[in-house]
């Protein structure tokens, strides 16, 4: 099993390694700095956690952006993958754009939040009805 972990900021990502290696996890986890918006799946079959900032760093239209961008990334970049996101912006969360397979509420600390599944696929699942004759 590969287990790989990315972020935009370099910093998160340095405490990440340092966090796996007092783990002692540091030969099993490997990390880097990457925009989400062009990372792809490497293989089928994946799983996929986002923890996309809240709100509490970004201003609110740079919130909606930025869950918009990891809607369109899941659909066209992550096919056959399983992603979880979790988020307490129930309002930025809307311009992901895509229907959750489960959905559940959770805290993190204190802060209320909300887990969401999706099963990505390939192209569409709307049912195409033959016109009348």
């Amino acid at each position: 099993m590969k287990i790989s972990g990315s972020d935009i900021s370099e910093l998160t990502v340095g405490q990440a390694v340092a966090n796996a290696e007092i783990a002692g996890l540091k030969d099993v986890v490997s990390f880097g700095v990457a925009d989400f918006s062009t990372l792809k799946a490497q293989e089928e079959g994946g799983y996929l956690f986002l923890n996309p900032p809240y709100g509490e760093r970004l201003l609110p239209g740079e919130t909606d952006e930025l869950y918009s961008m990891i809607g369109s990334t899941l659909k066209h970049s992550f096919p056959g993958t399983t992603a979880w996101l979790i988020t307490s912006n129930r309002e930025s969360l809307k311009k992901v754009g895509l229907k959750p397979a489960e959905k559940h509420t959770l805290f993190n600390g204190a802060l209320e939040c909300i887990l969401l599944k999706y099963e990505m696929y390939s192209g569409t699942k709307k049912i195409v009805k033959p016109r009348d004759i």
